[in-house]
């Protein structure tokens, strides 16, 4: 055990969560099961903050087994286990999830997030399109989205630019910001709420730790050094759970050059895809360039036209510019 004891309900602990927490508890008469929040992750352990402060835990096989992994960000039931780390029985019911789509399937970011703050910069990563899709993917996972400008300074028409940004959605709110400086760090803090979990995203370089360490208080996030073009580099390298001072907690999370929007109903409207993509070689095909793939099989023979499938490989969130298959003459 390390560190001070916690007031869980500050970092999120909700009644929701301690209602779903006495549900599982009725399924597993004689533990004692306690509440945790994973503030980190290894293969199979994961640092939790519980109310006795942060502790290490392991995960019980039958999690394992239920291919239920927890993610930075979960609400978790642990049994204490004496000279011993805590043992994972069961992760709780996410109210919200930052994820994106992989050509695997789903890759959650975090969970139980309120407000994600994507980050920009007016040195030549503002793009339209990009940052829509993080508002989406926001949006898809059910929490709160706020565009930040860092480094405001660096260009010359900082309210065309915000215009631009407001633009992209009239409902998410944009904040410019000069983090190093301090510059507009008290308006982020007002959007996180008591006890919200806010998270961190955006290119690699925008400034995200610096303004972790400015809302902290403290130089807990290591920063990289500014070079002459005025970027920083990529130093966040781990999703890291942090307590914000006066409640609260944020995700600094490393850098994402791009995110693929997942959706829950990705297959819906391509059932016949689907239903040939049962006879390709590989389970994880993606239909682009792997041998023994039916659909490209499909579109040679002409059952099914090359931008149908490039529309499924879209929804599905794999890469574009795969190779086509060509039509038999």
């Amino acid at each position: 055990m390390n560190g001070p004891e916690l007031n869980l309900s500050e970092i999120g602990w909700t009644p929701e969560f301690e209602q779903a927490a006495q549900e599982v508890r009725l399924g597993a008469p004689g533990l004692t099961l306690l509440p945790g929040r994973v503030a980190g992750v290894g293969r199979n352990t994961a640092t939790l903050w519980t109310q006795g402060g942060a502790q290490e835990s392991v995960f019980a096989g039958t999690l394992r087994q239920a291919d239920v992994t927890p993610v930075v960000g979960d609400w978790v039931l642990a049994e204490p286990v004496p000279d011993a780390p805590l043992r994972v029985h069961a992760v709780l019911p996410r109210r919200t999830r930052l994820a994106r789509a992989v050509q695997s399937g789903m890759q959650l970011l975090s969970a139980n997030v309120d407000v994600v703050l994507v980050m920009t910069a007016p040195d030549g990563d503002i793009d339209e399109a990009r940052l829509s899709r993080y508002l989406e993917a926001v949006r898809a996972g059910g929490a709160r989205a706020a565009l930040l400008l860092n480094k405001v300074d660096l260009t010359r028409k900082p309210e065309a630019v915000l215009a631009q940004l407001r633009a992209l959605d009239p409902a998410v709110p944009v904040l410019p910001l000069r983090a190093k400086e301090g510059e507009g760090v008290a308006g982020v803090r007002a959007l996180i709420g008591p006890g919200e979990t806010a998270a961190l995203i955006g290119s690699s370089g925008m400034g995200k730790s610096t303004l972790t360490n400015a809302l902290l208080g403290r130089e807990a996030a290591q920063t990289g050094e500014v070079g002459a073009t005025r970027e920083g580099r990529h130093t966040t390298t781990a999703r890291t759970l942090y307590r914000l001072p006066g409640g609260g907690v944020l995700v600094d999370n490393p850098g994402l050059r791009d995110i693929e929007v997942w959706r829950e109903d990705a297959a819906a409207g391509f059932e016949d895809i689907e239903a040939l993509a049962a006879d390709c070689r590989f389970r994880k095909c993606t239909h682009g360039s792997e041998p023994g793939c039916a659909v490209v099989r499909a579109v040679a023979r002409g059952q099914l036209s090359e931008e149908r499938v490039e529309a499924y490989r879209a929804a599905q969130g794999f890469a574009a510019g795969r190779p086509k298959a060509k039509r038999r003459k």
